[in-house]
């Protein structure tokens, strides 16, 4: 009896582990395998995890999307944010304080670096986080903002402007003004620097930083000292750009494709183009297609850009929604010769592996062509997103590197 008990345990146990293993494969057959890399690079395990892990994720919350009512970029919003309250924090040894406040009715997180002086006055970082306007937060770039305020010896506020599509344009811009306002103006409650304010934002939170700035310059307040520009979204008008063509097929990090690539032009200036609109430029007509490239005022473009016949996609007509896209705050690379100009120093990083390297390429030929002083252009061997990998285990070299970088870009400019 307990010979055939033992072989009938044994049995189900291999029966399970049997189980076990084939739900494995399929899992890593159906959200791993099919990952492709876009390039060389350091830890390409790494990208296949994180890409297929997302993968699945979006597939989940597109899942339960119907079922609870609740949208799937929401529900990816509240995956992510739910880790910060439980997230091990190894790389925390006290070098900076941080808590989250309101300002201007705003919710920031506000880091202070605690190796300088209570007298002194510090340099502050303004930053706007990237997610296409409908995805992130300052929990989702929380150990990058730690690292760049323990490098840079500045204190960092990181913004959490309200998200499309529960909000458009501007209202993201707004509330960014909002508080970079009551920041400069109450400069001694928040013991920073006044003259040394810099804003800084990743991907779309990019596109914000470089509006913002200009935002403030219209309105006089005290000149920023300098923009950081990490891998930005600076226009939403031409989808065919060589950048897009190159990348797009990779479906960098199981985000950046086209079936959410639309939704941030439609979320944050509330317009009702298709993906296959956008993406082939059919929304474009000749005559948007010339006022494009009219903008730039670049010599060269199409050789170094924009490779194909330009009548292959465009349309007889605009699209009804198309002249939202030219404005220069929703697509800041287009902005007049005259705006480009007053530019503060700017740092731009490019992502190699990323549909938006041509924008980072773009607005850099543009402002050396204006002769621009103070403007660093640095391009990274790595994949677009990747300052939101600086946790173990999934952290990158490159991401350290740009933290290094632009720190170093904070420093040289608080010390003249």
């Amino acid at each position: 009896m307990a010979t055939t008990y033992n072989h009938s345990r044994m049995m189900s146990f291999r029966s399970l582990v049997v189980i076990v293993t084939i739900l494995l494969s399929v899992f890593i057959a159906r959200y791993y395998i099919p990952v492709r890399s876009p390039g060389p690079m350091g830890h390409p395990w790494k990208y296949r995890i994180i890409s297929g892990t997302f993968a699945f994720i979006l597939e989940f919350t597109h899942f339960f999307e119907p079922i609870i009512g609740i949208p799937y970029y929401t529900l990816l919003n509240i995956i992510v944010d739910s880790f910060d309250p439980i997230k091990i924090r190894p790389f925390d040894h006290g070098e900076v304080l941080y808590h989250d406040q309101y300002i201007a009715n705003v919710l920031v997180r506000m880091y202070t670096p605690t190796n300088r002086s209570k007298e002194s006055l510090l340099p502050v970082i303004i930053f706007f986080h990237g997610g296409g306007f409908f995805f992130g937060s300052i929990y989702s770039h929380d150990t990058m903002n730690y690292h760049l305020s323990m490098y840079t010896g500045a204190k960092v506020i990181a913004v959490n402007y309200r998200l499309t599509p529960g909000v458009h344009y501007p209202t993201p811009i707004e509330e960014g003004v909002r508080v970079a306002k009551y920041v400069m103006d109450n400069y001694q409650e928040f013991s920073i620097d006044p003259t040394h304010v810099f804003l800084c934002g990743d991907s779309a939170g990019g596109n914000m930083a470089v509006v913002v700035e200009r935002h403030l310059r219209r309105q006089r307040k005290p000149v920023v000292r300098g923009v950081l520009l990490l891998y930005p979204l600076l226009q939403l008008v031409h989808y065919r750009l060589a950048s897009y063509r190159t990348y797009l097929p990779y479906r960098l990090l199981s985000l950046l494709r086209e079936d959410m690539l639309v939704q941030v032009a439609n979320f944050y200036v509330n317009t009702s183009f298709s993906q296959d609109e956008l993406f082939h430029n059919r929304h474009l007509s000749f005559s948007d297609y010339e006022k494009f490239y009219s903008k730039l005022n670049l010599s060269s473009l199409d050789k170094n850009y924009d490779n194909i016949r330009k009548h292959n996609y465009l349309s007889e007509s605009s699209h009804p929604d198309t002249w939202k896209l030219f404005d220069e705050n929703i697509s800041p690379l287009l902005a007049d010769d005259e705006i480009l100009h007053d530019s503060p120093a700017t740092f731009i990083v490019a992502c190699t592996y990323d549909v938006l390297l041509s924008d980072a390429q773009l607005y850099f030929e543009r402002l050396q062509r204006l002769n621009v002083k103070d403007v660093i252009y640095r391009e990274y061997r790595i994949f677009h997103g990747v300052m939101t990998f600086v946790d173990f285990p999934v952290a990158f070299n490159e991401a350290f590197e740009i933290i290094s970088d632009s720190a170093q870009f904070v420093i040289n400019r608080t010390a003249q």
